[in-house]
């Protein structure tokens, strides 16, 4: 028992020391726009299929993409996943790479009451901010046609805490409800060198910092079907239905101007505090799947956001588009019981996606672009013990295009999950 409230105690504190770190990955310039790179709530083992798991629950894995798939974890199950990701990005003219990794999730599950209700709860990144450019821009009202470099940079992003519960209404039916704390800030920061300038003495450069933080709680609920025994009475059908709701989240905007030296601020012309909201679209997903108990598993899942209703703190839409992802996959384990070998309890994983993101670009021909996305993904788990294991995932895709949105984005991403499940709450019987 004192190791179960040590690994509890260990969850916890995990919890509060990576809270403000947890979302940095690799940088893309498309996350300049809105609020950047959204996360689904795939752990390890959905990666590895494609992201999918709005349907498909295990009785082996928390189930997160869907509240209401929490009853199947009728053990105490404890997740945690970490992220590395390998990025090319080109243009007509230049490319670059750039990597990164960190933490990706936190998250526990223990049955209320086993095969009925169970809750969980976890910490995830909500999205992701991180992008770095430069361009020469012509300096208005400026008599001889002066022209500045112009550097624009971005980091951070949002933090969710959430805790979810599922509840099994009977055998074929199963609702659940999730609430998330919005939390963390993104900080841009824009700064302005004057070209040719001949002026004696120390080159002076005009910035601008602004710190967008938020802190609100978001809602969202679940349902799924199963039905047993279809076609040939080994083969289960599984149905599964997300809502996120709408939310306007309470943010505060603090923004000043400097005049900055080697980076260095001089002088702070005008300091910006203010309360505002974000308007964070409603979302809805969808999925389907069959399976042979734990031998295999296909699944289809699908999502939809409008983020033309989204709205920044200055009421703009920031040209963001309506999002929509698709993902198919499937998962296969050769002899789930084997005593005999152990790469047959190994369980295989394949999956691609489609991404209509919510990024758009003024393309060449001045039309806006949106910006699409496909991604490859295999993964695998490996079995550690009689109930817990390690999962892989890896993903290759191309986000992008020089002719339509000036930049190709080819990327790797590397996924290591770990789950540990056990038995918590025994009553202890005596004879």
């Amino acid at each position: 028992m004192l190791r179960k409230i040590s690994l509890l105690t260990l969850f916890i504190a995990w919890l509060f020391a990576t809270g403000e770190t947890i979302a940095q990955a690799s940088k893309s310039p498309y996350t300049s726009q809105g609020i950047g790179d959204v996360f689904d709530m795939g752990l390890a083992h959905n990666q590895g299929m494609g992201g999918i798991g709005i349907s498909n629950g295990s009785f082996w894995y928390l189930n997160n993409l869907n509240p209401a798939l929490l009853p199947y974890n009728s053990l105490t199950v404890f997740s945690a996943g970490f992220i590395g990701e390998n990025r090319t990005l080109e243009n007509d003219v230049a490319s670059e790479v750039n990597g990164g990794g960190n933490m990706n999730y936190l998250a526990m599950a223990f049955p209320v009451k086993p095969g009925k209700w169970t809750t969980a709860v976890g910490l995830m990144p909500y999205s992701n901010v991180d992008y770095e450019s430069t361009s020469v821009v012509d300096i208005q009202s400026a008599p001889n046609g002066e022209q500045a470099l112009k550097r624009a940079q971005g980091s951070g992003g949002f933090n969710q805490f959430y805790w979810s519960n599922g509840y099994a209404v009977n055998r074929y039916i199963s609702v659940g409800l999730k609430a998330a704390y919005i939390f963390s800030n993104i900080e841009s920061d824009i700064s302005f060198d004057l070209l040719d300038d001949e002026s004696p003495g120390v080159s002076y450069v005009r910035g601008q910092n602004t710190r967008i933080s938020v802190s609100d709680f978001m809602f969202s609920g679940g349902i799924a079907f199963r039905k047993d025994s279809i076609f040939n009475n080994k083969i289960q059908f599984k149905a599964g239905l997300t809502y996120d709701l709408g939310a306007t989240i309470d943010a505060e905007k603090f923004s000043k101007t400097e005049q900055r030296s080697v980076d260095i601020p001089i002088i702070s012309d005008s300091l910006e505090n203010v309360r505002g909201t974000l308007e964070l679209p409603q979302a809805i997903g969808a999925g389907i799947s069959f399976n042979n108990g734990q031998k295999w598993t296909v699944g289809l899942d699908a999502r939809y956001q409008p983020w033309t209703d989204y709205r920044d703190f200055e009421g703009t839409s920031d040209d963001l588009a309506d999002y929509v992802k698709i993902g198919l996959g499937g998962e296969f384990t050769p002899d789930p019981t084997s005593v005999t070998s152990y790469f047959k309890r190994v369980t295989y994983r394949v999956g691609f996606t489609y991404e209509n993101t919510p990024f758009q670009v003024t393309g060449p021909d001045g039309s806006l672009n949106q910006v699409n996305d496909f991604g490859i993904n295999i993964g695998w788990t490996l079995p550690v013990s009689r109930i817990s294991n390690l999962d892989f995932a890896v993903k290759y895709g191309v986000r992008g295009n020089v002719d339509d949105t000036l930049i190709r984005e080819e990327y790797f991403k590397f996924y290591l999950g770990v789950t540990f499940n056990d038995q918590w709450f025994i009553k202890r019987k005596y004879n």
